[in-house]
C-alpha cells in the first residue's frame, strides 16, 4: 500500500535532501474527472537515482535502497518502483497527476528541518 499522498511533501514544497525527484502536479481522483482550473499538488518523490518511461505506460524510479523506496511506496520490496500511466494520467497511491516533471533540487534550494 502506498502512503495517501496527502501525507508526502506537495509538489511546491522542496524537500530537505538534494537529488532528483519526479514531480507529480493537477491531480485528480480518478483519470476522467472533468478539471476545473489545475487540480491539486501532488508529491516530489525522490530523491531518485533515475526516472524511466516504458513504451508511454510505465514509469519506473529506483531509489538507493528499498528503505528510501519505503517512503513513497509502502509495500516496496526493492528499490526500484512503477507507476502507471492510465488514461494519460499518472497513478500514485489512490490519486491520478496530469502533469509530471523529473527536476534536480540542489541544496541551496532545499528546505531545513
Amino acid at each position: 500500500m502506498t502512503k495517501a499522498t496527502s501525507e508526502l511533501p506537495d509538489w511546491g514544497q522542496m524537500p530537505t535532501r538534494p537529488g532528483l525527484y519526479l514531480s507529480l502536479s493537477h491531480g485528480r481522483d480518478f483519470p476522467q474527472q472533468a478539471m476545473r482550473g489545475r487540480g491539486f499538488p501532488g508529491p516530489k518523490i525522490g530523491p531518485v537515482l533515475y526516472v524511466r518511461t516504458q513504451y508511454g505506460q510505465e514509469v519506473s524510479v529506483r531509489f538507493a535502497n528499498t528503505r528510501e523506496a519505503k517512503h513513497f511506496f509502502a509495500d516496496a520490496k526493492s528499490s526500484i518502483q512503477k507507476l502507471q500511466i492510465v488514461e494519460g494520467t499518472l497513478v500514485h497511491g489512490d490519486k491520478c497527476f496530469g502533469d509530471w516533471d523529473v527536476c534536480y533540487i540542489a541544496k541551496e534550494f532545499c528546505r531545513t528541518v
